[in-house]
């Protein structure tokens, strides 16, 4: 088994404040420009939020114009039944484009509210005990995540920006409708660079945002981990805070054998049994009538460490609650554009007059709009599971050497795990693997309908 380094428990600081400049680059979220002013001018006429509301129609500009532009080309342009869909799906990214863009803007002091709860509430590591589960582990996982899942992003949405650079052909990424002519300089130019700097917001916001998302659910997934690894070494972690049970301890760790495929990354450390300090909170013995006065080794040490589990059970009930509330907005909108695209793109690729290029092209979005809808409902499903292994992780613990005290506290965290953690669309589809099924199902039979009126 690993030991962590202390390097890590910055990574998701480091990572959030990188995501956050680039939502600011493409005006996604306010921009302070007061720094950038003379210092005579900063904080006087209103000029930063004037600065920013021009910055932030600028790039408002860019996804509606070509949005609106791909509507008068189905509206008033002849053209095939290909080149319908083709323009259709442009259209249906660059329209979801812009009220995404609105609601990450709306929406951004809720999502930093999640990142600074997290930041104060969420533990490093679970309870000391034989082995343990450390938030650096996540740490790593999801900053390779980011990087992978952007750079996927814009190697799938910038390959359409240089196919008329790679096919030599002096046409738009978008061929569509203009009020001007196009093919001539300098309007081919000041076109072609719109038309390259939206693909370039669509693969940063789209994937921007889809990372936070599931990086939030990733790294509360790794919570409910702790959770349980400390549920499950409640009794250790009580014999660490009496002090008197290191040889016990010593024998039960070396004869322990670990099963990791319960825990989402699989990535348990053992414990240094030499250094290691329990952790202490405030706590009394109940009451308890003489006939509950039972199996008292250890009654104080085991109900303070079960407080303590309580109260992390309750921060990551509250951080779901948080999280549902912020973005289930956001994952309707992305189950709408996912069905939409999968739709037309699966028309699109059994078009045979497509070219290679552009059928490369075609397949990049697919794989990505098919990886991303598999990515949502797959950890939806996943933090549903992990509230429930709660329940079960209190049973496999050594509840029936425990007293009184114990298991009324052990009921508490019972009573609160039966309520299940949900991620949902608006309340009305609920992430789950099902629904990817549903979606999938859904698109593929528009897709055979469209393409019997072919």
């Amino acid at each position: 088994m690993l030991r962590p380094t202390s390097e890590d428990d910055q990574t998701l600081l480091i990572n959030f404040r990188l995501l956050e400049r680039v939502l600011r680059l493409m005006a996604v979220w306010p921009t302070d420009f007061n720094p950038y002013l003379p210092r005579y001018l900063r904080g006087r006429f209103f000029l930063s939020e004037l600065f920013d509301f021009g910055y932030q129609l600028f790039w408002y500009f860019i996804c509606v114009h070509i949005a609106a532009f791909h509507i008068m080309s189905v509206l008033t342009v002849d053209l095939s039944y290909d080149e319908l869909f083709l323009t259709l799906i442009t259209t249906s990214i660059y329209s979801i484009l812009v009220p995404l863009s609105l609601y990450l803007r709306l929406y951004e002091s809720n999502i930093r509210q999640l990142y600074e709860f997290s930041q104060r509430h969420f533990r490093k590591r679970s309870a000391a005990g034989v082995h343990y589960i450390s938030i650096s582990s996540s740490y790593r996982f999801t900053n390779r995540y980011q990087f992978w899942w952007i750079a996927s992003c814009l190697l799938g949405t910038m390959h359409w920006a240089v196919y008329p650079i790679l096919s030599q052909e002096r046409t738009l990424p978008f061929p569509c409708w203009y009020p001007v002519n196009v093919h001539q300089s300098p309007m081919y130019e000041l076109a072609y660079i719109f038309q390259v700097l939206g693909q370039l917001q669509v693969s940063l916001v789209f994937g921007l945002a889809s990372a936070l998302f599931m990086v939030f659910v990733f790294v509360v997934c790794t919570q409910f981990d702790m959770l349980c690894c400390s549920l499950s070494n409640v009794r250790q972690s009580a014999m660490i805070l009496n002090g008197g049970y290191g040889p016990e301890l010593r024998e039960y760790q070396d004869n322990y054998e670990l099963d990791t495929r319960d825990y989402v990354l699989q990535e348990v450390f053992r414990e240094d049994l030499d250094t290691v300090q329990g952790t202490k909170t405030a706590s009394r013995l109940d009451q308890l009538s003489p006939a509950q006065s039972y199996l008292m080794e250890l009654a104080p040490e085991l109900t303070c460490v079960m407080e303590d589990c309580i109260q992390h059970h309750l921060i990551l009930l509250r951080f779901c609650q948080l999280l549902e509330n912020c973005y289930h907005p956001y994952v309707l909108l992305k189950l709408l554009q996912i069905l939409l695209l999968l739709c037309f793109l699966s028309f699109m690729a059994t078009v045979e007059s497509l070219s290679t290029m552009k059928l490369i092209n075609v397949l990049e979005y697919f794989m990505l709009s098919i990886t991303e809808l598999y990515l949502y409902c797959f950890l939806g499903q996943t933090l549903k599971n992990q509230g429930l292994k709660v329940g079960d992780a209190l049973w496999k613990s050594p509840w029936h050497l425990c007293g009184a005290s114990y298991r009324r506290r052990l009921l508490i965290i019972l009573m609160n795990a039966q309520r299940p953690v949900r991620l949902t669309g608006l309340k009305l589809y609920e992430l789950n693997l099902e629904t990817y099924y549903t979606v999938l199902k859904a698109a593929f039979s528009y897709y055979t309908i469209i393409k019997k009126f072919r």
